[in-house]
C-alpha cells in the first residue's frame, strides 16, 4: 500500500480522505472528521508514519469537489475498499446503489443487502463505514420517516440530504 491523505473543505466541516495510490486510486477511508481521528478509526496500518499528507489527491479530490459543486453522481466511479465481512460488504454495495436525492429505511437496506430481517446488523455495518459520504450511509433514515442518527451528527446528515435535494 502507498497511502496518501488530504483534507477537503466543504460547506459544513472539512472531509478527510485516505487513498491507496499504489496502482489506481482506491479510497480506503473518508469522513467528516480530522485526519488523525480518521486514521485511528481506520486501524493500525493507517498511522502518521505510513500516510503521506498531500494538498490534493487528483481524481478523488476532484470527484468530491464536483459532488460538492452539484454533480451528485461524481463520486460513483471512485473505487473503494474497507474491511468487513460478507454481509457488511453487501450493505456497502447496496448503499452505493442508492442514488443521490433518495433515501431508504434500515429495513429496506437490509433487504437490498440480502437479509431482510437483519436491520440491526445493517445499522452496525453503517456504523463501521469508513468511507462516508462515498458509501452514502447518510441516505438511510428510519422507517417512520425520521432522519435517524449519523456518526458525524444529525445536522451534517440533514445538510448532506438537503445538498442532494432531499426535502423532509
Amino acid at each position: 500500500m502507498k497511502l496518501v491523505a488530504s483534507s477537503i473543505k466543504t460547506p459544513w466541516v472539512p472531509i478527510s480522505v485516505i487513498v491507496d495510490i499504489e496502482k489506481s486510486p482506491v479510497v480506503r477511508a473518508c469522513a467528516f472528521e480530522p485526519l488523525d481521528t480518521l486514521m485511528k478509526k481506520a486501524g493500525p496500518e493507517f498511522t502518521n508514519s505510513t500516510v503521506k499528507t498531500v494538498s490534493k489527491i487528483d481524481d478523488v479530490s476532484q470527484a468530491i469537489k464536483n459532488w460538492l459543486d452539484g454533480d451528485l453522481d461524481a463520486m460513483n466511479s471512485l473505487k473503494v475498499l474497507q474491511p468487513g465481512g460478507e454481509f457488511t460488504q453487501d450493505v456497502y454495495a447496496a448503499l452505493r446503489k442508492v442514488k443521490a436525492g433518495n433515501v431508504i429505511s434500515y429495513q429496506d437496506l437490509a433487504r437490498r443487502a440480502g437479509r431482510p430481517q437483519a436491520m440491526r446488523a445493517a445499522g452496525t455495518a453503517m456504523r463501521t463505514n469508513l468511507i462516508a459520504p462515498i458509501i452514502p450511509c447518510h441516505r438511510v433514515i428510519k422507517s417512520n420517516g425520521e432522519i435517524g442518527a449519523y456518526g458525524f451528527g444529525v445536522q451534517i446528515k440533514e445538510q448532506l440530504l438537503l445538498h442532494e435535494g432531499v426535502e423532509f
